[in-house]
């Protein structure tokens, strides 16, 4: 099988030069939060740097604030960069920050580019939200978009633009799990899976790899690797059975079919760079995590015991240690280094969530969203020194979590808008 690739505040940031024509605006924005830069303690500088595709910075602009204009100097039109905006108290600390994704600057002629700005360590909703959207389904697109799905329905919100995408998408089939190569959607159920080409909507019945079947992982999360390899973990469904069957896509869209040793169910999993896929829970007998190193077809069982939790989220804090929140105890980390009779470690404070995502945060820190016992969702960040709850601007049931490309963490569905955490 091959995948085909088919406001509240406004600061004007005059016009982009792009080679010596002023042809372009910029615009900080702060979506639905009204009091980002008049909220004690307040931002008193503006530092705007442009980010290159190298990951470099370079300072183009420090002002201080209240300011109503910021030139940004020539930038050559050919050149392809990403603009971050940084509000800083008196000492010199971030309050504020935020980053456009990487553009063309000549593609800003005649145009405005939004660059969102929030209150860092917190939550905020972002411009032109769209309105409430059960996602089962959350995934990003070519880079870009925000894909979310509940059955064949679909909500999709541009990064770059800040603002839902008007032409509504019908995906051709149920979606109990996506998998995107450029342009082009695997969607997957139980019956199967169709390959949708997001750009002009044509389909194609897409035939399962020799070795299984898509129904054993229809269900499962999308984990994503550093190289681009995809993996749909059939053992992380909620519902649908036991399964060990796992869905490999290499970032050329090649499909092919790995297994874990055991089947399991309501298990979490992460990539772990340099060591590969780690599937934790699912099985309250079969050891308590395994590994599918890049390329096995096979996993292998850690020296871990036996873990039954289900619902788990798990995420990589480095090339060793796995974090795993979820079945209302408190995070635990796994360090993949140890090689006989391992035992978790524990964070302080159980977080009381049924259903649990993760993402990594730092070296010591993680950012969990799920739901407790009756449905309702919370944000959490919980660290080796404690952990705080992070409050939602909109009540959600069900909310989805999603990694951006700019490194920022989007809580997608269960309520109206999208809402956004940057450190």
């Amino acid at each position: 099988m091959r995948l085909r690739w088919m406001g509240s505040f406004a600061l004007s940031l005059g016009l982009l030069s792009c080679g010596g024509t002023p042809d372009g605006s910029i615009a900080i924005v702060t979506g639905e939060e009204s009091d980002v830069f008049s909220r004690s303690p307040a931002p008193v500088t503006l530092v705007t740097e442009t980010i290159g595709t190298d990951g470099t910075r370079a300072e183009i602009s420090r002002v201080e604030l209240p300011v109503d204009v910021v030139r940004l100097g020539d930038q050559q039109r050919s050149a392809i960069g990403a603009l971050a905006v940084s509000g800083l108290d008196a000492a010199g600390m971030p309050l504020v920050r935020g980053e456009t994704l990487f553009v063309q600057w000549g593609a800003l002629e005649n145009t405005t580019l939004e660059v969102f700005v929030q209150r860092i360590g917190e939550l905020a909703r972002m411009p032109h939200g769209p309105p409430a959207f059960d996602a089962l389904v959350a995934t990003v697109a070519v880079g870009r978009y925000i894909l979310a799905a509940n059955g064949t329905s679909t909500m999709t919100y541009d990064l770059l633009g800040l603002r839902p995408v008007t032409s509504v998408t019908t995906l051709p089939r149920p979606a109990r799990s996506i998998a995107t190569v450029g342009t082009a959607a695997l969607v997957i159920d139980e019956a199967g899976a169709t390959t949708f080409e997001l750009s002009d909507g044509t389909t194609y019945e897409t035939a399962a790899p020799a070795g299984g079947t898509f129904g054993e992982v229809a269900g499962g999360v999308q984990i994503t690797a550093p190289d681009g390899t995809q993996y749909v973990v059939g053992a992380t469904r909620a519902s649908g059975g036991p399964t060990a069957r796992v869905l490999v896509l290499d970032k050329d869209g090649k499909g092919s079919f790995a297994g874990l040793t055991v089947p399991r169910e309501g298990a979490c999993a992460t990539y772990v760079e340099g060591r590969g896929l780690v599937v934790v829970g699912g099985d309250p007998a079969a050891a308590g995590a395994e590994l599918l190193a890049p390329g096995a077809t096979l996993a292998t069982p850690l020296p871990f015991p036996a873990d039954a939790v289900k619902g788990c989220g798990a995420t990589a804090l480095d090339n060793a240690r796995v974090a795993v929140a979820g079945g209302g105890g408190p995070v635990r980390v796994l360090d993949l280094a140890c090689t006989t009779a391992c035992t978790p470690s524990s964070w302080p404070d159980p977080i009381p969530l049924v259903r649990a995502e993760a993402r990594r945060l730092a070296p010591d820190a993680a950012f969990v969203l799920g739901d407790d016992a009756d449905g309702v969702t919370h944000a959490y960040r919980a660290s080796a020194t404690g952990l705080r709850e992070v409050p939602l601007r909109n009540p959600r049931r069900g909310a989805r979590l999603v990694a951006s490309p700019i490194g920022a963490l989007a809580v997608v569905g269960g309520g109206p808008g999208i809402e956004q955490y940057l450190e």
